[in-house]
C-alpha cells in the first residue's frame, strides 16, 4: 500500500465513566492526550499520541454492545521507565502492558486466532505489511502479533474494548479497491468525514475491523 505514515493506530470504544479511562491512559499508561474530535452518533474520539501512532479512545454517550472485540486482545507499549512487563489494564478492562523497549519499540497489538498462518498471510499479502518474525508483522515502529486462540465471534464496530486498527494511506478509494481485489472483505464503503478524512473499513478472515484512512492533515488533500 501507498502509506501516508509508517504506523498503525489502535481504536477502542468505552462508555460510562469516560473520564476515568482517559485519565488512566494519560497518567498511568503515559500516552499524552492530543485532541478530541466529534465523530457523530454520540461518540467523541479522544486522540492520544504514541510516537507516530494514535490511540483512539472513542467515548460513547450511549451504552455499547459488550460483545468481545473480535480477535484484538491486548496492547503492549514500550516504556523505558519499566524494568519488566507491567500490567496497566485500564478501568474499562482493556488489557494494556508496559514493557521495556526491545522487541517492542513502540506498540504491539496482539490478535488471537485459531488460524495463525492464514491471518499472517492476510497481513502480508492483502495489507502488504512487513513480516518482522514468524508471528509479528510491522508498520514502522508499530506491530501486530498473531497468537493462537479461539475463533472470535463476529463483533460490531461500535462495542466495548479494542475494536479496530487504522492504516493511513494517500488514496483511500484506490487502496480499498486493491485490498478487496487481493482478498479482503468489505466492512464499509469509502465515506468522507467532512474536511478531515476520507475513510473506509475492511475486515480480515476473522472479521476484525480495519480502518483505511486518508487524513487531510497527512496527505494535504481528500481528492
Amino acid at each position: 500500500m501507498n502509506l501516508a505514515k509508517s504506523a498503525i493506530d489502535v481504536g477502542l470504544f468505552v462508555d460510562g465513566d469516560g473520564d476515568a479511562v482517559l485519565n488512566h491512559w494519560s497518567h498511568t499508561i503515559g500516552v499524552p492526550f492530543d485532541e478530541m474530535l466529534p465523530t457523530g452518533g454520540g461518540v467523541r474520539q479522544h486522540r492520544h499520541a504514541l510516537g507516530n501512532s494514535v490511540i483512539k479512545i472513542n467515548h460513547s454517550r450511549d451504552a455499547l454492545d459488550p460483545t468481545p472485540s473480535a480477535g484484538y486482545r491486548e496492547l503492549l507499549i514500550a516504556n523505558a521507565k519499566v524494568a519488566s512487563e507491567t500490567d496497566v489494564t485500564d478501568p474499562a478492562g482493556n488489557i494494556v502492558k508496559l514493557v521495556p523497549p526491545g522487541d517492542v519499540t513502540q506498540l504491539r497489538l496482539r490478535v488471537a486466532t485459531p488460524n495463525v498462518i492464514e491471518l499472517l498471510q492476510f497481513y502480508c499479502e492483502v495489507l502488504e505489511l512487513e513480516l518482522a518474525s514468524k508471528s509479528v508483522v510491522s508498520c514502522g515502529d508499530s506491530q501486530i502479533e498473531v497468537v493462537p486462540g479461539p475463533l472470535p465471534s463476529p463483533a460490531p464496530l461500535r462495542g466495548q474494548g479494542f475494536r479496530y486498527i487504522t492504516i493511513q494511506v494517500h488514496d483511500v478509494i484506490a487502496e480499498h479497491r486493491s485490498i478487496l481485489d487481493r482478498g479482503g472483505k468489505e466492512g464499509a464503503k469509502p465515506m468522507r468525514l467532512g474536511d478531515v478524512a476520507h475513510i473506509s473499513f475492511v475486515k480480515d478472515p476473522d472479521d476484525n475491523w480495519i480502518e483505511i484512512s486518508q487524513r487531510k492533515s497527512l496527505t494535504g488533500t481528500l481528492s
